[in-house]
């Protein structure tokens, strides 16, 4: 009897470990059995019963493996796996590889599985039946995964396509051992799934091994290579073994050399070159070895040598086709066009030259290369290699231990491209030594065998020098030795120590040259270089010799006045002045083929060099004479002047010229003309001839007269009046002869008279003057070489060190020598009447003729060089008022006074208000303004440096004595000072131009400029001062720098700068410009409305201040100036002071009850509205102009540019 029954099939992959038969299912089968067991028709009651439970579990699991397919296609495999056929109970039939079965025609039913009950015997487990058929063993191994534990379709598809997999690559790998011709090397089958693994190259690295598998799914093959997975060759390979393979050799081999191209890249990636396999190379495709050789090469380009390239030309070995050989190649190319001519290489196009044209080629000795100098030594005998050398005394040394490569890393080829890049330089450098007719030792390997050199052996004359003097320095000379440094290229000089006594030791002196390293094709320059080097220290080296030979005669002071900084061959510093703070660099280019000096300081507070101005000409002197003992004589001799006149301010100005407004003009424009000579302008007007001179002495001449005519002025220069009388305050009587009669020649006939008309500034204008910064010497300027520095006297020599002067310089042609003079000194024999020496002589430019007599200021005038410092020195005056003492040079303020009385006398002829008064007295200008009669003359007192007025009215009544006090006081301080401006003149005779009640108005105001102190005693807040040229307030309307008054009988316009005053201490100043218009007709004083006002916040409320102190304080018959601006000076408060209000206004009733108008402001006669921007009507009650100008008479606006009406009869005024 059957107790219970249990079913153990299960579905652990999609049953989620439920039963697979229902509970009533069970006991029916067990009914079925029982029954079975209970019928005495049942011959073997327990067969049958085995039988009907077996069939019934087979049953169960075919179902189970046909569900699990199902799924597995309906999820993942749709594409792959599919249900042949399934009979319930008895089989399953699935296929795969689907695709691989339609690439193969001979495949009938393709790749299946079939999962059935034994046919020959029911009662055993279910078989699996492979088709095509596997073998016993492998079969076995499919069969492991169907248990009845654990059924999966899925596993016993994953063991059979393994099983399939392995059997595949098996048979592929015998096919390829025989086909690629691997020799030794097998390849190898591994892994799950499995692969297939062949190394195509000998040595190769893993990654670099073709690796080929199944795939799973479709059971095509699979081929790549791991370190190169997008390689071209791999799909192509790939595509062979899944066709007809007939191309699987070539195609491998193309692989092969494929990788071996990169193994090339990767060698060099580290190396100074760059790897391509194509090159734009043009070549004779018949005669050319790169014609002969394979496709298989690469080239390689040198960094350093872009010219040079490395050919690698490789090959699989016949047998072993897995092995390369490798040849190298050097090829020398050059840049050429596709329009070159192949056959005439002179005639080249103008075009990018995009192409390389290949040239010679030779072959590496690789063995030779890798086995030569500087490699490693690896020979040992067989003994040695296994139990090592033997050393004395028994001790073995170890084996030598070969390096090992990785397989990728090729290290004949990075031998051979460090070779050449190496090597390849000094072959090209061997060629051009040879070439230049340079001796030297050819390549050679370092004592400790780490590197190369060459050696230079003698080096060739030179054309320009003996062939002893050569000879002589090729003897301080131990060797010369070229090697390579990265880029460069190092040539160590090994001399004999040093001529002069600061290097006097004995020994090696090494000092060392670099140059660049060039290619092949440009080596030239390199060759070139060397010999320039050599070419300066020999030049260098024979003025050096003659130098010490005078330091060490003991004849000149020189040694003790100069001191040798350093000599290195190259260059020679030397040091000199007080505490040797200047510096003179002497060294010869080669470029220029001369020597070339280089002034400097030595940082001890020396400042700049002077001798800096006179550099050009002390090269010319040294390149002429090759005498460095005469150049540092001229250096010592003339440091002293140059230093006073370095002094000399060189600022630049605008606003000099009248004609010319845009016109710059220099201050002091230095033109050395040689060592000893130069030329100084001012204001490229005048110009002062200077001579260095030797034992401490300067002289000086008028250079507006021409050296060769005396009686003559040079055109566009005007003579200097008064420069003797000047000169002589500060010359030394002891060395001047002096004349009787010096006022008389001070003041020759001026070459204008003022009725001749003045020549406009445009046909000259002095360096720095026309725009340019730089100054420019002009054409006239320029001396002719001949006469300007004549040669010495044929058998003097230059410098005689027997000259018992003490000093290098001939007697017969000194560079110091005297300039001419009318009568020379007994103190200076060398000198002569006639123009010799270095001294410049005049200029070929048209002259002026003066009458018939010698003028003073063409005599030189000798003076001391601390006399010349004291005239160049910024210095202050102790009888020039204290409010003009800006520190100034005396020469400036006496130049300065020239150039103003000159303007004067334009002015005065130009201005139709002014009238010329003829006078007798000398040096006196008198003119008549108004009622005012005005004399101008220089003050004779302090040295002829500042200009004084005295003024005389015709009314004496009218005019207090503090009145012409206080404007000739403000002329003497604030007209004629510096910088000497022309416009300020004109601005102050448009003052004195004015109403006479408008004058005495400025005049108060001029008392607190030129009466500070005042100022103070009034407690005012502001000090105030009048602008006599247009400030920078508003440039669009008048241009900056010209006469600052503008004005009529009926309005004045007039500039005024208000600074804060009475501050505390640390507080810095504020100061503001303010545009006042003054209108004579209603008395009335306003601020001039500009473009800028409307946002300055500071005119706003000056403006306003001044609105209500008209509409509070009109006073008729008093002029307005002087009440409103000192009420201004006394409680002006800007928007950012405390006690700021912007609404105060005056009081309600203007004058005569007359409200006030708009914004405070009153009201003009007969209640007429006021003008714009608080300005008062204009005449007949017209508003004023535009921009806040006050309009002409009649309403007329004013001018452009700020300018009167065209109905005011004001003339432009004009300066020369």
């Amino acid at each position: 009897r059957m107790l219970s029954l249990e079913m153990l099939v299960e579905d652990r992959e999609t049953g989620q470990g439920k039963s697979l038969i229902h509970s009533l299912q069970v006991s029916y089968v067990q009914n079925l059995v029982q029954s079975r067991l209970e019928s005495k028709d049942t011959a073997m009651p327990l067969h049958d019963l085995y039988n009907v439970l077996h069939s019934m579990a087979q049953l169960l699991q075919l179902e189970v493996l046909y569900n699990q397919t199902v799924r597995l296609c309906s999820e993942r495999l749709g594409d792959y796996i599919r249900v042949e056929e399934y009979v319930l109970g008895r089989a399953l039939t699935i296929s795969y590889w689907r695709e691989l079965s339609s690439r193969d025609p001979t495949a009938d039913q393709g790749y299946r599985l079939s999962v059935q009950v034994d046919p020959q015997d029911t009662t055993k487990p279910l078989i699996v039946v492979h088709t095509p058929s596997l073998t016993s063993k492998e079969a076995e191994t499919a069969e492991k995964s169907i248990r009845t534990e654990h059924l999966s379709v899925e596993s016993l598809l994953v063991h059979t396509i393994y099983v399939r997999t392995r059997g595949r690559l098996t048979e592929l790998k015998n096919e390829v051992q025989k086909r690629l011709g691997l020799g030794d090397v097998e390849p190898t089958l591994h892994g799950s799934p499995a692969v297939l693994a062949i190394p195509i190259l000998q040595p190769c690295l893993r990654a670099e091994q073709l690796l080929i598998s199944v795939d799973t799914h479709t059971g095509i093959f699979l081929a790549h290579v791991p370190q190169y997975l997008n390689n071209p060759y791999s799909p192509q390979i790939q595509n062979s073994l899944n066709s007809d393979r007939l191309q699987l050799e070539t195609q491998v081999s193309e692989l092969r050399y494929w990788i071996t191209a990169r193994r090339i890249e990767k060698t060099i990636q580290q190396l100074p070159a760059t790897p391509y396999e194509q090159l734009p190379l043009t070549y004779d495709l018949r005669t050319h070895p790169l014609s002969k050789m394979d496709k298989h090469k690469m080239f390689i380009r040198l960094h350093k040598q872009p010219s040079s390239i490395i050919v690698v030309d490789y090959n699989e070995k016949p047998g072993r086709e897995c092995e390369i050989q490798y040849r190298y190649y050097y090829l020398l190319t050059k840049p050429c066009s596709i329009e070159d001519d192949p056959k005439d290489e002179t005639i080249v196009k103008e075009i990018p030259r995009v192409y390389m044209k290949a040239l010679n080629m030779i072959e590496f000795d690789s063995f030779l290369i890798t086995h030569g100098t500087t490699t490693k030594v690896d020979n040992q005998e067989l003994s040695e290699k296994i139990i090592g050398k033997r050393k004395p005394g028994g001790k073995v040394e170890a084996p030598i231990k070969r390096t090992r490569f990785p397989a990728y890393f090729l290290s004949d080829l990075a031998h051979v491209v460090s070779y050449a890049d190496e090597r390849i330089p000094f072959t090209a450098l061997e060629a051009q030594l040879t070439a230049k007719d340079i001796l030297h030792s050819g390549v050679c390997v370092e004592p400790t065998a780490v590197g190369i050199y060459l050696t230079i052996v003698k080096f060739p004359s030179l054309s320009d020098l003996p062939d002893s003097e050569s000879l002589e320095f090729s003897k301080q000379l131990l060797s010369a030795t070229i090697r390579r440094k990265g880029s460069i290229w190092a040539l160590e000089w090994v001399f004999l120590g040093s001529p002069l006594s600061i290097n006097s030791q004995k020994g090696r002196n090494p000092i060392y040259s670099y140059f660049e390293l060039e290619t092949v094709a440009e080596c030239e320059k390199t060759v070139k270089n060397i010999l320039s080097d050599w070419s300066s220290m020999v030049h260098l080296h024979v003025i050096v010799k003659q130098f010490q030979r005078y330091l060490e005669s003991g004849v000149t002071l020189l040694g003790s006045r100069i001191l040798i900084k350093q000599y290195n061959y190259k260059s020679l510093t030397l040091e000199y002045g007080p505490n040797s703070i200047y510096s003179v660099t002497v060294a010869w280019k080669r470029a220029e083929e001369k020597f070339c000096l280089v002034f400097g300081t030595t940082g001890q507070g020396g400042g700049t060099n002077p001798h800096i101005l006179f550099k050009n000409q002390h090269e010319t002197e040294l390149n002429k004479h090759k005498n460095l003992a005469l150049t540092c004589q001229i250096l010592l001799d003339t440091l002293s002047a140059c230093k006073s006149i370095a002094r000399l301010p060189t600022t630049i100005f605008r606003g000099m010229s009248s004609t010319n407004r845009n016109a710059t003009h220099q201050t002091f424009t230095i033109l050395p003309q040689s060592t000893t000579h130069v030329k100084i302008f001012f204001y490229g007007k005048y110009c002062m001839d200077v001579h260095m001179r030797a034992e401490g002495l300067v002289s000086i001449r008028d250079g507006a007269y021409s050296r060769f005519d005396q009686v003559k002025v040079l055109e566009d220069l005007q003579p200097i009046p008064g420069f003797k009388a000047f000169l002589s305050k500060y010359a030394d009587e002891a060395a001047m002869s002096r004349r009787a009669s010096q006022t008389e020649d001070d003041n020759p006939p001026s070459p204008f008279t003022l009725e001749d008309p003045i020549k406009s500034e445009s046909k000259f204008t002095a360096p720095g003057s026309t725009g340019s910064l730089n100054p420019v010497s002009p054409g006239f300027l320029q001396s002719p070489p001949s006469i300007r520095q004549p040669s010495p006297m044929p058998g003097s020599t230059v410098p005689s060190p027997a000259n018992p002067a003490g000093s290098p310089f001939s007697s017969v042609a000194s560079p110091l020598g005297g300039s001419p003079r009318s009568k020379p000194s007994p103190r200076y024999a060398g000198t002569s009447p006639k123009p010799i020496g270095s001294a410049s002589t005049a200029h070929l430019a048209q002259t002026r003729t003066l009458p018939p007599r010698l003028w003073a200021g063409a005599i030189p005038t000798v003076l001391p060089v601390k006399a010349f410092d004291d005239i160049c020195k910024p210095t202050t005056a102790g009888n020039i008022p204290p409010s003009n003492t800006t520190n100034i040079a005396p020469l400036h303020r006496f130049l300065g006074c020239v150039f103003m009385r000159r303007q004067l006398q334009h002015i005065i002829k130009n201005e139709e208000f002014l009238t010329m008064i003829p006078t007798t007295e000398q040096g006196v200008i008198a003119f008549r303004v108004e009622s005012l009669s005005c004399k101008v003359s220089i003050n004779q007192e302090n040295c002829f440096q500042s200009l004084h007025l005295k003024i005389i009215p015709d009314n004496q009544g009218y005019w207090q004595e503090e009145h012409i006090l206080v404007l000739q006081k403000f002329f003497d301080e604030k007209v004629v000072s510096p910088p000497y401006r022309p416009f300020t003149i004109v601005g102050f005779c448009r003052l004195l131009n004015c109403p006479p009640d408008t004058l005495k108005n400025l005049i108060q105001l001029m008392k607190f400029e030129v009466h500070p102190e005042l100022v103070v005693q009034g407690n005012l807040k502001w000090s105030v001062s009048l602008c006599l040229t247009f400030p920078p307030v508003a440039p669009n309307t008048f241009p900056v720098g010209q006469a600052g008054i503008i004005g009529n009988k009926e309005k004045t316009l007039i500039f005024m700068q208000l600074t804060r005053c009475n501050l505390p201490p640390g507080q810095d100043p504020v100061s503001i410009v303010i545009p006042i218009v003054y209108s004579t007709t209603i008395n009335q004083t306003t601020l001039a409305s500009l473009q800028r006002e409307l946002n300055n916040p500071a005119l706003h409320a000056v403006q306003q201040h001044l609105i209500r102190w008209n509409a509070s304080n009109m006073t008729p018959g008093r002029c307005s100036i002087f009440p409103a601006i000192h009420d201004l000076l006394m409680n002006l408060t800007l928007p950012n002071e405390p006690g700021f209000n912007m609404g105060a206004a005056g009081p309600p009733g203007g004058p005569g009850g007359m409200a006030p108008g708009p914004m405070g402001q009153p009201t003009g006669p007969g209640s007429m509205p006021p003008g714009t921007m608080g300005q008062p009507p204009g005449p007949g009650g017209m508003a004023p102009g535009p921009m806040g100008q006050p309009t002409g008479p009649g309403g007329m606006a004013p001018g452009p540019m700020g300018q009167p009406p065209a109905g005011i009869p004001y003339p432009q005024s004009s300066t020369s």
